[in-house]
């Protein structure tokens, strides 16, 4: 026997059986039992991603544009890659923090001066 679904069956089992101890609630354990756990916290999920997507397009990202901008100006090697590219190249995710390349090419490039004497 699977372990995996037999766990998802008994957690299946107690969430509805704590569901149905409230009268009100007796007709979202139908619900639970009929679509199954994994469905119903998939469509909770689903509804989680589209309100926080719609909050960061009209909230967050018009306040942090400038920052972005700003960013850009001042550090040449920043940028956001795109998905693919990342999926392609992973190590460009280095670009995503600010002034780490610029650190990265400084450490590397300007060599201390050793005195010995």
């Amino acid at each position: 026997m699977n372990i995996k679904k037999w766990m998802w069956e008994i957690t299946t089992i107690s969430v509805v059986c704590v569901l149905l101890l409230n009268p009100e609630l007796v007709s979202l354990a139908l619900f639970v039992d009929a679509v199954g756990l994994d469905i119903f916290l998939l469509l909770i999920e689903v509804q989680l991603v589209a309100v926080s997507g719609y909050y960061f397009h009209t909230w967050f990202k018009p306040i942090l544009m400038p920052f972005y901008r700003c960013l850009l100006k001042v550090d040449p090697y920043f940028f956001i890659p795109t998905k693919d590219s990342v999926g392609k190249y992973p190590m460009i995710l280095c670009h995503v923090v600010p002034f780490l390349m610029l650190l990265i090419i400084g450490v590397t490039v300007a060599k201390p001066v050793i005195d010995i004497a």
